[in-house]
């Protein structure tokens, strides 16, 4: 896992990269807001269209060379930022920068987590996946916090060749160091098409527990990483809230900073616990009720300390659904097919994480924060039942699949 954490790091630091730049250089290059806006999805939704192909890539392959290619993809990508400063048009250039990125990310981040669940055994895999999972989540914050420094105190296109050199030796790191793990024999793996494949999914013993660790996957992206990431800035200027006397975007910055924090100490903890339970989905029932009690706080809240509370509750919880599930992914997935089952399941999280903004925006704008995140607890809720379902199978799937 030492091996992987660093990779998924430093790889997702050029994802993090223009989000504090690119809002203040579109204006200065004469790039509309919306276009602006979709330069920043972009890679997210080409994710959606290479999730699955990048599945298949492992499967055959093995990590280690879909991993290095998809760090190389996604330096240059980030070449093109450079050259959108140099060579017009800015918002081709940017734009195409930025799908290209989202190639890369879909291979490495099918990847590393395909890599981390083959290299990990039934007693160690909560904490493999843990490890994986802060390091991929820590690098869009790292890679906002590098961008930013290095734009105010040199240049933008500094920070764009920064990144590039970064990922570029990211991708030497993971071709030394990433283990292959052994395929099955070449012969078991048939040249059907991309739909004859994915239907392969649906015969094994426990594809209805896949289905509903990515349906929760889902859940997750939608609403922490996609509704909350997105208008909890709105929340903290249309309450007029201050956290240590900081305006919104930085009390907002420092309040997202703490639910990260929290999150991955909680992850690591979590990631023990998981290894050590008998029945994994045993974590997951008090996770989603805190993560629908911190929606819920932030609904009401209208003092500081009740958005720290609420946040803590959900940087407390939200890992607490998505690593036992991940782990139980590994347990009952033939590990012929873990890249498939890791490209789809990376699928659901960027359907959630591209919707969450734009559907969360649109609707607080409409109706304020109060009602959005009140609906989003609910929704929480409402997914107990699913839980429950999973508590209740777990040993029956764990018993089929060995």
């Amino acid at each position: 896992m030492w091996r992987l954490a660093p990779v998924a790091l430093m790889g997702g630091l050029g994802g993090g990269l223009v989000f504090p730049i690119l809002p203040a250089l579109g204006p200065q290059l004469g790039i509309s807001g919306f276009v602006v806006g979709l330069i920043l999805s972009a890679n997210r939704i080409t994710r959606l269209a290479f999730d699955a192909p990048a599945g298949h890539l492992v499967d055959r392959l093995g990590g280690r060379g879909p991993i290095t290619l998809g760090l190389l993809i996604e330096a240059l990508g980030i070449l093109c930022y450079s050259l959108a400063l140099r060579v017009g048009p800015p918002a081709g250039w940017l734009l195409f920068g930025r799908a290209v990125f989202g190639v890369g990310s879909a291979m490495l981040l099918v990847g590393v987590q395909a890599t981390a669940l083959g290299i990990s055994s039934r007693e160690d895999r909560g904490r493999k996946m843990a490890g994986v999972r802060i390091a991929m989540s820590l690098g869009l914050p790292l890679g906002m916090v590098l961008g930013g420094l290095l734009a105010e105190r040199y240049s933008d296109d500094t920070a764009f060749l920064a990144g590039a050199a970064s990922t570029f030796a990211a991708a030497g790191i993971a071709a030394w160091l990433i283990p292959q793990v052994p395929r099955e024999p070449r012969q078991a793996v048939s040249h059907e098409g991309l739909l004859a494949r994915l239907r392969t999914l649906a015969g094994l013993p426990a594809f209805p527990f896949m289905a509903t660790a990515w349906g929760f996957n889902l859940l997750i992206f939608l609403s922490v990483q996609g509704v909350m990431l997105a208008t909890l800035v709105l929340l903290v200027q249309a309450r007029d809230i201050r956290v240590l006397g900081l305006a919104d975007q930085g009390s907002a910055g420092l309040v997202m900073a703490v639910m990260m924090g929290s999150a991955s100490v909680a992850g690591l903890a979590l990631g023990r616990l998981i290894d050590r339970l008998h029945l994994r989905s045993s974590v997951l029932l008090p996770s989603l009720f805190g993560l629908a009690m911190g929606f819920a706080v932030l609904a009401l809240a209208q003092r500081s300390e009740s958005v720290l509370v609420g946040v803590l509750l959900i940087g407390l919880s939200f890992n607490g659904v998505t690593l036992p599930l991940l782990a139980l992914l590994g347990d009952v997935t033939p590990p012929s097919a873990y890249g498939r089952a890791m490209g789809v399941y990376q699928i659901f999280g960027d359907i959630g994480g591209s919707l969450g903004p734009m559907v969360g925006l649109d609707l607080c704008l409409r109706f304020g924060a109060e009602p959005v995140y009140a609906g989003l607890s609910l929704l929480v809720v409402g997914s107990l039942a699913a839980a429950l379902w999973v508590r209740r199978r777990e040993g029956v799937w764990r018993s089929r699949c060995g």
